[in-house]
């Protein structure tokens, strides 16, 4: 079975046992980690100030939902949703209880998915640990930037780098591909993905951007960014057209338009890999 996600997000692990469910991970995210994985302070396992953004948090009781990765259901049957992951599922039994737990829950937005999701920030208890956090830093999640701000989302990006160097987790298994390798992301289609490599050039029409990491668009590795969203990316300091030559890594659903593609939303889906020396 492969749970539901956010949309263009459910089947990225789909080789590794997406038959899987979550509650277990709960049960560990809940017990708190092992001594030896323990932050060395509080604060390091809470939620940045950068994150809050003002937002009221809501004060609930919730138990984890069997079969949705990060979704917890309220006492009054809502689900919420922990925004910017995509987690691993648990191979659990689909019937496992984690029993009721004491949340504070502030949400990105005020809409809810198409499933009635709210998505937000999921904090547990005790101590006020940020789930997202938790996760990433197990190598239980990939961080997927979609709703919260980019200096946010960037304490979460350190916590997935220092997992995947210890190959925690999920990283044991996956690994970050190469933008220049078009056949190998075409298997990797319709999952979520990081993908490394150099802007051979930039293209650019009234609709869209164009990042191309190969000559021949029909067959290489492409990712794109909407023309209505390049206010978006410069406002976070990113000129996307002048990426020509930029070593980056990429983050996203590949998809096939052509050759290979990842459709970029966010800023933070891009990481310039020539300014802060990390090569892959």
């Amino acid at each position: 079975m492969v749970t539901r996600t956010d949309s263009a997000m459910a089947t990225w692990l789909a080789p590794h046992g997406a038959g899987g469910v979550f509650c277990v991970l709960m049960l560990a995210v809940l017990a708190g980690l092992p001594a030896s994985a323990r932050p060395a302070a509080a604060g390091e396992s809470g939620i940045p100030e950068t994150c809050l953004n003002a937002a009221q948090a809501e004060r609930v009781q919730a138990r984890a939902e069997p079969g949705e990765p990060h979704v917890w259901r309220t006492a009054t049957g809502g689900l919420l949703r922990q925004a910017e992951l995509v987690s691993l599922p648990a191979d659990s039994p689909a019937d496992a209880d984690t029993g009721v737990a004491d949340l504070r829950f502030v949400a990105l937005g005020e809409e809810a998915d198409r499933w009635e999701r709210r998505p937000g920030h999921v904090m547990l208890s005790p101590g006020d640990r940020w789930l997202a956090r938790e996760l990433v830093r197990q190598g239980r999640a990939i961080v997927a930037p979609r709703l919260a701000a980019a200096d946010c989302l960037a304490h979460l990006l350190k916590e997935e780098t220092r997992a995947r160097q210890r190959k925690a987790g999920l990283w044991a298994q996956e690994r970050v591909w190469s933008a220049h390798d078009p056949e190998a992301l075409s298997e990797r289609t319709g999952r979520y993905t990081l993908v490394a490599g150099r802007v051979i050039s930039v293209g650019e029409t009234r609709s869209m951007v164009y990042l191309n990491f190969g000559g021949r668009w029909s067959r290489d590795f492409t990712a794109t960014i909407s023309a209505e969203r390049k206010a978006a990316f410069a406002d976070a300091g990113l000129d996307v057209t002048s990426l020509d030559g930029a070593a980056i890594r990429l983050r996203g659903m590949v998809r096939q338009a052509g050759g290979p593609s990842i459709e970029l939303v966010h800023p933070a889906q891009i990481e310039r890999l020539d300014r802060n020396g990390d090569q892959r």
